[in-house]
């Protein structure tokens, strides 16, 4: 026995998952315009889409959770460069790297404190105290590599620039917060 609403049911089932779907797809495609814009914005395009990929495998990618994502990944950066530049100053062979090394120990330990405060900042939604923790950042980067100058290493560099990336990642989606 057939119910008078079989015939109705069908196409109905149908519409309701194809308009699901077009919203997933819609959903995907603004994920991934938000990584993207962010991504471009940054030194290493490459660097930026992986690691979010990485810290965010699935969406949604909502401006507040990509924020989040990119101070935590940056701060887990930050403490395993503040190893490497330790381990580094322990190695140095002269008293100046190793006072320059102690330079960039300063530095990733206020990155640190700051993202830590940038991070409760989110949790307690203080944007404004995000925005201004968030703004310090960069520069404590680059006072370690301008401080190194010629002494630098490779691996330094690239330990940098990617801790840079990092930064600036948190930083331009922060701003995407006060902008919804």
């Amino acid at each position: 026995m057939t119910s008078l609403f079989t015939p109705y049911f069908l196409p109905l089932v149908l519409v309701a998952t194809i308009f699901n779907f077009q919203t997933s797809l819609c959903d995907i495609r603004a994920d991934k315009a938000l990584k993207t814009g962010i991504c471009r914005q940054v030194q290493d395009l490459q660097f930026c889409l992986t690691t979010f990929r990485q810290i965010i495998p699935s969406h949604p990618y909502v401006p507040e959770e990509v924020t989040r994502a990119a101070i935590t990944k940056s701060l887990q950066n930050a403490n395993d460069n503040r190893a490497f530049v330790e381990k580094a100053q322990a190695n140095a062979k002269d008293k100046e790297t190793k006072d320059l090394y102690s330079i960039c120990d300063s530095s990733y330990g206020l990155l640190i404190t700051v993202l830590q405060d940038a991070s409760k900042s989110l949790t307690n939604k203080d944007y404004n105290g995000l925005e201004n923790d968030l703004a310090k950042c960069p520069r404590f980067v680059s006072d370690c590599q301008n401080v190194l100058g010629s002494k630098t290493t490779r691996e330094m560099v690239d330990r940098s620039r990617k801790q840079f990336d990092l930064v600036l990642m948190a930083k331009i989606a922060e701003q995407l917060i006060k902008n919804r």
